[in-house]
């Protein structure tokens, strides 16, 4: 498709450095113009006339001064123009930015009380938005247009100190809506040949993360102007942008630089778990300060989002007892290490942090799934310990480890309990009579047919005393509470 602008004069033409138009193409778009011009006069003028008396009627007329405008630009553009680039159509639209605030401006002065931001005013302001928008595709490459078109949100937000007209907060939200529409479309910003592969600097750190920031100072703003579901909104799309540039950059870095091809490890799962639980825990230090319905069910998603993620591919599709995955050669800080023992540590730290500050059910949940990503942890180390960087499955088990399992879960129920009663927890407890309970089966149903000599008789009698002392344990504890009360 050639390449036309639509400045309609040699002299501006030249300046931008563009060949003119031909004929029929100049009549065309000063057809245009022309018919754009006639319906913003004409429908700003009625919309300001009938802004006080009938606002449905001025809120029509409103509508039909941006919608005409902006449907005649855009049929240009995309018939014309250069779609990639083109600042022959992007002036037309930086003045319709212009002129729609400009207009909203003087309608909201006729209106009764003045300034109070109503349907018609809505239109026209709304209707400025769409123009910035068209205006940054028309005039940007694709990632400076998604990195501009965050950062644009700051702009209504901003407006919002010296006009209280509610649609400028959804205007914002428009924003973030766009740039949403544009990550989905194109997840690496730029295209997948012009990603750079450098790790973090690159273009997804500015392209998630500016909107990222626009949309925390907008929400910010906000709360300080009109608030409403507007700051919610952007409260939202803050977050998840956080989430996504950092979630972006350690699959950008995990897979040399593609991030749509290749499938996610045991090691990346474990970056996004972790991430996602350091963030139910900063939504909830933010909503501590900054109260909001959207900080608050939007901590706890992310926790319980968390856990369905380990639950389903820590556990069960990337584990390496079952894939066979490598799990390193470094003896401590290997993928064991960073696939259950850190999140075990992150998911009990945040219940622990949440115990006052959110629903039982919550904290309980985390509590438990911590305790079960330690148990996995322990497990899993004692089969490195004895098979190597390789613990499929499928390699067998030895007399000596299956003794350790035993050993080792007995000690753990024991540990559980422990921590049960001193933080007072009951799911520590339940989980810790659970884990003794499955060990008491494992002695009896798997290691009195597996085991032999010595091994088998230390497996009963470490049975036998670790039961002995819960049960002292416990009558310690019945005596103590009797005698308290």
């Amino acid at each position: 498709m050639a390449s036309y602008r639509p400045i309609g004069a040699d002299v501006v033409g030249a300046g931008l450095g563009v060949e003119p138009l031909a004929t029929a193409d100049t009549l065309t778009f000063r057809l245009g113009i022309a018919l754009a011009i006639v319906f913003i006069a004409a429908g700003f003028w009625a919309a300001r006339r009938f802004a006080a008396a009938a606002p449905v009627r001025a809120a029509s007329w409103s509508a039909w001064g941006v919608i005409v405008p902006l449907v005649v630009l855009t049929a240009l553009w995309l018939t014309f123009g250069d779609i990639d680039r083109d600042f022959g159509y992007a002036l037309p639209a930086l003045l319709l930015v212009l002129v729609f605030a400009a207009g909203g401006e003087w309608i909201a002065r006729a209106e009764e009380p003045p300034l109070v931001g109503g349907p018609a005013v809505s239109f026209a302001l709304g209707g400025a938005g769409v123009a910035g928008l068209l205006m940054l595709h028309m005039a940007f490459s694709s990632g400076w247009t998604t990195v501009l078109l965050g950062a644009a949100a700051i702009l209504p937000a901003l407006a919002t100190r010296w006009r209280s007209y509610p649609v400028l907060g959804w205007i914002a939200v428009g924003a973030a809506v766009a740039v949403l529409d544009r990550v989905a479309f194109d997840p690496t910003i730029v295209g997948a040949a012009a990603l750079s592969r450098t790790p973090v600097f690159n273009w997804l750190l500015p392209g998630y993360g500016v909107p990222a920031l626009a949309f925390g100072f907008a929400a910010w703003q906000l709360a300080r102007t009109t608030n409403g579901r507007p700051r919610l909104a952007m409260e939202a799309a803050s977050a998840l942008f956080a989430l996504l540039t950092i979630a972006m950059l350690v699959r950008h870095a995990m897979h040399g630089g593609v991030i749509d091809t290749g499938p996610v490890t045991l090691a990346e799962q474990a970056i996004y778990t972790l991430i996602a639980l350091g963030a139910g825990a900063i939504l909830v230090a933010i909503d501590m300060r900054s109260p909001s319905s959207v900080l608050r069910y939007g901590s706890m998603a992310a926790g319980v989002l968390s856990v369905a993620f380990i639950l389903i591919r820590h556990f069960v599709v990337l584990n390496p007892l079952l894939t066979d995955e490598s799990t390193g050669t470094v003896p401590f800080f290997n993928l064991l290490f960073l696939a259950y023992l850190l999140p075990a540590i992150a998911a009990g730290a945040l219940a622990l942090y949440v115990r006052d500050k959110r629903p039982r059910w919550y904290a309980a949940m985390l509590a438990l799934i911590a305790s079960l990503l330690a148990f996995a942890y322990a497990t899993l180390s004692v089969r490195r310990l004895f098979k190597g960087e390789f613990i499929g499955l499928w390699s067998g088990l030895g007399q000596l480890e299956t003794y350790t399992y035993s050993a080792l879960w007995l000690a753990i129920g024991v540990a559980l309990l422990t921590a049960g009663v001193w933080l007072k927890s009951q799911v520590l407890r339940v989980a810790s009579a659970v884990l003794i309970a499955v060990a008491v089966m494992k002695v009896f149903l798997f290691d009195m047919s597996e085991l032999e000599g010595v091994l088998r008789a230390l497996s009963f009698i470490g049975l036998g005393a670790v039961l002995i002392g819960i049960g002292l344990f416990y009558q310690r504890l019945l005596t103590r509470a009797a005698r308290g009360g």
